[in-house]
C-alpha cells in the first residue's frame, strides 16, 4: 500500500513537470495591439493622404501620357465635286469635264520628331509614379516611427508621474508633521525649512511631469486624431 502512494506521487509530480515545462507563457498583447491601432490611424494623418492624392496624380499623368501621341497624328483629306458626285455636265469641251487623277486624296502626318519625344514623356511619368510610391513609402515609415516614439515617451512620462506622486505625498506627510513639531518647538526653523523646501520642489517636478504627460498625449492625438483615451479602452 506504502508503495503505491508512493508510486501515485511520483506520477503527479512528473506530470505536473510535465505540464510546466508545455504550458508556453501567456503573452501580454495589450500594449502591442495599442501599438498597432496608433500605427494605423497614423496612417490616416493628412500628411499620408496627401502623399496618396500624388501618387494617384502621377499615376493618372502616366495613363495621360500614353494616350498623347494620338494628338500627334494629322489626317486629312482632298475631296472634289466630281468625287462628291455633285458635278454634272454635257458639254465635252468643258474643261471641268477633264478629269484628273487622282480623284481624292487623303494623308497622315506624324512628325517624327514627336515619337521620340513621346517615349521619354513615358519614361518622365513612369519615373513619377515610381519616386511618388517612395515619397509614399516613406511618409508612412517617418509617421509610424513618430507615433510609436511619442507613445513611448507617454508611457515613461506616466510611470515617472507615478512614483512622483508617491514621493509628494510622503513629502507631505513628513511636512505636516515638521508643521506639527515647529508649532510644538521640537525641531529648529532650518528644519522645517528644509522639509518645506523638500515638499516644494516635489510639488514642481510633479507639474512638470503633468505638463509633459500632457503635452506629448496631445501631440499623438494630432497624429492620429482621436483620443488616445478611446484608443487605449479599445
Amino acid at each position: 500500500m506504502k508503495k503505491n502512494v508512493i508510486f501515485s506521487s511520483l506520477l503527479i509530480i512528473a506530470a505536473l513537470g510535465l505540464k510546466a515545462q508545455t504550458v508556453k507563457p501567456v503573452k501580454d498583447a495589450t500594449q502591442e495591439d495599442i501599438q498597432n491601432k496608433l500605427v494605423q490611424l497614423a496612417y490616416s494623418n493628412p500628411s499620408i493622404k496627401i502623399r496618396d492624392y500624388e501618387k494617384d496624380k502621377t499615376v493618372s499623368e502616366l495613363h495621360k501620357s500614353g494616350a498623347n501621341w494620338l494628338n500627334y497624328v494629322t489626317v486629312s483629306a482632298n475631296l472634289n465635286e466630281v468625287t462628291l458626285k455633285t458635278y454634272k455636265s454635257t458639254n465635252t469641251t468643258d474643261i471641268r469635264n477633264q478629269i484628273y487623277y487622282p480623284l481624292w486624296n487623303v494623308g497622315i502626318n506624324v512628325p517624327l520628331g514627336s515619337l521620340t519625344g513621346k517615349a521619354n514623356d513615358v519614361k518622365i511619368a513612369r519615373k513619377n509614379v515610381d519616386i511618388a510610391t517612395a515619397e509614399q513609402e516613406v511618409a508612412k515609415r517617418q509617421v509610424k516611427a513618430m507615433v510609436l516614439s511619442k507613445y513611448h515617451d507617454y508611457l515613461m512620462t506616466k510611470e515617472m508621474l507615478t512614483l512622483q506622486n508617491e514621493v509628494t505625498e510622503d513629502d507631505y506627510t513628513a511636512f505636516q508633521t515638521a508643521e506639527t513639531k515647529l508649532a510644538s518647538g521640537s525641531i529648529s526653523y532650518e528644519s522645517y525649512t528644509t522639509t518645506s523646501q523638500r515638499y516644494n520642489d516635489d510639488r514642481n517636478k510633479k507639474l512638470s511631469l503633468e505638463r509633459d504627460l500632457s503635452n506629448v498625449k496631445l501631440e499623438i492625438e494630432e497624429i492620429i486624431g482621436v483620443r488616445l483615451e478611446d484608443v487605449i479602452a479599445q
